[in-house]
């Protein structure tokens, strides 16, 4: 498998396929960094409540549950319309890719009749993740209290493993959510399928993962280092006048942001789908009359 071919394909998909960025900004910015909210500081609104971090803070513990309880129901939205649009995006780059038509709406049809499918697979490889992660937890801090070296040497010894296990189990739901769209797979065959592939191809699978992973972080420093050049007419306005830099800087930060995660969420989907094609042969052929059988495993 060329991995750089991979990647080259995968940029050119981002780029030449807009209708999907929409799908992609979704996938990106609940699996991401969505919800990221911060404040400096909130000045008296009315005599009742003072948010100030200089000074003491007091608060409507049902205002905070409701805000937390909007926040939520916020996330999970988002987490609902980003499984759709894993589905919408793997079927409209799978269809690209082997030079079939294909627009919005069927993608987001595809995206619909496949989301509990996702859904399945998506929730199970959550709950393995955090579940591992609460193990560990519970494990380890008894132990910080008994004594912070041993404590601090099990930490090091737990991270590589659970970044294993966040490896396999990201690979076996990259393979398991493609079985699912293009091969109309029930979501638990879809899951024992996407084990076999992935245990049958680790290090193409280990390639793959790589591939999509340094690639989005070198997009992400080439978008930092853009955005620090161009803020710097925006620091120079700046300094005679706050107002005038700070709402134009923020707008174009603002727009900058949204359509690097539209790209990204499509590059990194369109790396798993060329790469899930190679591995097992799906063609035209498969995409236009879905089989029952299993996909076989091309060796290359």
């Amino acid at each position: 498998m060329d991995y750089m071919d991979l990647v080259k394909r995968s940029i050119a998909n981002a780029w030449r396929y807009k209708f999907l960025w929409l799908f992609g900004f979704l996938v990106v910015s609940t699996n991401g960094s969505f919800g990221q909210l911060w404040t400096d500081k909130f000045d008296r609104i009315d005599k009742h409540y003072l948010f100030n971090r200089y000074g003491d803070i007091s608060f409507e513990p049902a205002l905070i549950a409701m805000l937390l309880m909007a926040a939520f129901a916020l996330f999970v939205i988002f987490w609902i319309l980003s499984v759709l649009s894993e589905g919408a995006l793997i079927h409209g780059i799978s269809r690209k890719e082997l030079g079939l038509d294909v627009n919005f709406r069927q993608c987001w049809s595809a995206g619909a009749n496949k989301f509990f499918r996702l859904f399945g697979i998506m929730l199970l490889a959550l709950f393995l993740v955090f579940g591992f992660l609460l193990i560990i937890a519970l494990f380890l801090v008894p132990v910080y209290f008994l004594s912070a070296i041993l404590g601090g040497i099990l930490t090091v010894f737990a991270i590589p493993i659970f970044i294993v296990l966040i490896f396999t189990v990201t690979g076996i739901e990259g393979w398991a959510i493609r079985y699912a769209v293009l091969y109309d797979r029930p979501w638990l065959e879809a899951i024992s399928e996407g084990w076999r592939l992935f245990k049958e191809n680790i290090w193409r699978t280990v390639g793959v993962a790589l591939s999509s992973f340094f690639t989005v972080l070198v997009i992400a420093l080439a978008i930092g280092l853009s955005v620090l050049i161009l803020s710097i007419p925006f620091i120079i306005i700046g300094i005679f006048s706050l107002g005038l830099a700070l709402i134009p800087g923020l707008i174009l930060l603002f727009i900058i942001i949204i359509l690097s995660k539209c790209f990204c969420g499509v590059f990194s989907s369109s790396v798993w789908t060329l790469g899930f094609i190679q591995l097992t042969g799906y063609d035209k052929d498969n995409a236009e009359n879905i089989t029952q059988q299993p996909a076989p495993l091309i060796e290359s």
